[in-house]
């Protein structure tokens, strides 16, 4: 059983669900699974810094799993991403929590106000780390000052940390969609964007989850990059997200900002059937074929529809 005390400095320390999760625990009752809060969530810095090291103007707090040491440590520095070379020389890689939405936030050593927020969205198995160093995109935005920020999607909602696309709880204003875009609110509000905005892009499940918010949340989004992704409500259950990614899926509602959507043509995982499903099915323009890097991509700009917005389809060969 765990004891009040325990309880109380949890929850002063901000830490409301591991409290909640005690108190059921301590009266014999299953605890309950996390949920996601989409209503003005708010934007707790769980990064451990050194003195002298000046934070955001907002409370702080310990890591949210804290482990027992034998003896005192001296302060921590910012900690690093588990893949070096991820963030570039000056940049910080903060921790947030937003109402139960983990999150890294990459901070550029000279921030211009002018910048745009980034929001990058991982995809099934990975981290925020992982997507860092294999985009490089804290090493891009770094050089515009451009903060970059990388919501996380934990084990505890899907074993494979895969954003749930496929379910309609998830597909609109509120569940992970909505968690997200309270997220980059609440680091928009801190860091401010101005006329730049915020800009989400995401890989597989993450690239079906920046569509839904390209689809479901225009009023916040300004734009949306696709990597072999899905198209929104392509899929309402499990079973229709296998069938989707294997056959290709209709979606249920446009893009309504504009997008770029990135697919190879040789993918048998998200078969490319569901690039043409976002870019409104049949292709009626003629592509344009661009080389570069070793490789040559077909490039079909779409033309805004009604209720949708223009969009460009990369379909790498």
């Amino acid at each position: 059983m765990r004891h009040m005390t325990d309880i109380m400095a949890m929850v002063r320390g901000g830490r409301l669900q591991e409290a909640t999760a005690a108190i059921q625990g301590s009266l014999g009752g299953a605890a309950a699974g996390p949920v996601l809060r989409t209503a003005e969530p708010t934007m707790r810095d769980v990064t451990p810094r050194p003195i002298g090291l000046p934070g955001p103007a907002m409370p702080e707090a310990p890591p949210r799993r804290p482990r027992a040491e034998a003896r005192p440590r001296r302060p921590a520095a910012p900690r690093p991403p588990r893949a070096p070379g991820a963030v570039p020389e000056g940049g910080l890689w903060e921790r947030h929590d937003f109402d139960g939405l983990p999150a890294r936030l990459f901070v550029p050593a000279e921030a211009d106000e002018a910048a745009p927020l980034l929001v990058m969205l991982h995809g099934c198995t990975q981290t925020p780390e992982d997507f860092a160093l294999g985009t490089g995109m804290c090493h891009a935005a770094g050089a515009v000052g451009a903060h970059v920020l990388w919501p996380e999607q934990t084990r505890a909602h899907n074993p494979n940390g895969c954003w749930s696309w496929f379910e309609p709880a998830h597909q609109g204003r509120g569940g992970e969609a909505g968690a997200i875009a309270g997220a980059a609110r609440a680091v928009a509000a801190r860091i401010g964007t101005g006329a730049a905005g915020i800009h989400v892009a995401g890989l597989s499940a993450g690239g079906a989850m920046a569509a839904i918010l390209g689809a479901e949340h225009a009023d916040l989004v300004a734009s949306v990059g696709i990597h072999s992704g899905l198209a929104p409500g392509s899929a309402r259950d499990v079973s229709q997200a296998f069938a989707a990614m294997r056959s290709g899926g209709a979606g249920r509602a446009p893009l309504r900002v504009p997008a770029i959507v990135f697919h190879g043509d040789a993918d048998r995982t998200v078969v490319p059937a569901n690039a043409r499903a976002l870019a409104g099915g049949t292709l009626r323009a003629r592509p344009r074929r661009i080389a570069e890097g070793g490789r040559t991509c077909r490039v079909t700009e779409v033309a805004a529809t009604a209720g949708g917005a223009a969009l460009e389809l990369w379909e790498v060969e």
